[in-house]
Formats: structure tokens, C-alpha cells, sequence
């Protein structure tokens, strides 16, 4: 199975979730945008553990089911059309979390998240935790 993984997933995966564990496993492709990374990076850089956070985040992204994705001209097209949708609802969520949605999107996979903020995304899968 592959799924795409948000920051609120990986976090609290490694604060010991024992529920997101089954997720975690080498069965499954683990696709993390580049906005996730830079979002970990981000708040590594604010804390006090930034080295050990960095190497705990290596490891992961060095994994042999663990990939990156960047962003293409496709994911673009995606985000403009999940901005779109939600404007038309009068529903906002942040602007990482629209980038991380499309990437999903583009993907055609779930998105493993504890944040509600993306059940607002149309077309969005989200991994049953």
C-alpha cells in the first residue's frame, strides 16, 4: 500500500502514537512531500533537540519505502483547484496543508493526517486511523 504522510502523522509517530504504528511498516510506500520535510525542518530549527530531531528524520527519509515528492506543474493545476473549491465554501486551511493535499492528489493516494482541517479538501482520501 502506499500513502502520503503529513506532519502531524510523523510527529506523533515518533512521540510513541502506538495507533499510527501499523502505518509506519516496511509493506508500505511512504511518500512524503517536500512541505512535510520542510515543515519537520522548520520546527526542529525553533526546538532544542535539532540535531537529534534532524538524524531521526534522516533515518527515516534514508528508509528503502520512504520517498520525497516534489512538487510538479500538475501539482500546481491540483492546488489551484483545491483553493478554488474551498474559497467557494468559505472553508480555509493553510496554505502548506492545501501543497500537501495536492501532492495526495496528484498521488491518487490517502493522506495519513490527524489534522481535520483536510476532511475539507474535496476528493480527499484520508487514511482510518
Amino acid at each position: 500500500m502506499s500513502f502520503t504522510l503529513d506532519t502531524s502523522a510523523y510527529s506523533a509517530f515518533n512521540r510513541g502514537d502506538n495507533s499510527l504504528r501499523v502505518w509506519f511498516s516496511i509493506d508500505n510506500d511512504i511518500i512524503v512531500p517536500i512541505i512535510v520535510v520542510g515543515e519537520l525542518r522548520a520546527g526542529f530549527a525553533a526546538g532544542t533537540k535539532q540535531k537529534e530531531n534532524e538524524e531521526l528524520l534522516q533515518r527515516f527519509l534514508d528508509s528503502p519505502n520512504v520517498y520525497v515528492q516534489t512538487i510538479t506543474d500538475k501539482t500546481t493545476l491540483i492546488y489551484s483547484q483545491i483553493y478554488l473549491k474551498l474559497r467557494e465554501k468559505g472553508k480555509r486551511i493553510g496554505t502548506n496543508d492545501m501543497w500537501i493535499a495536492a501532492i495526495a492528489l496528484e498521488l491518487d493516494n490517502e493522506l495519513l493526517t490527524l489534522d481535520d482541517d483536510f476532511k475539507n479538501v474535496p476528493n480527499l482520501m484520508l487514511c482510518s486511523i
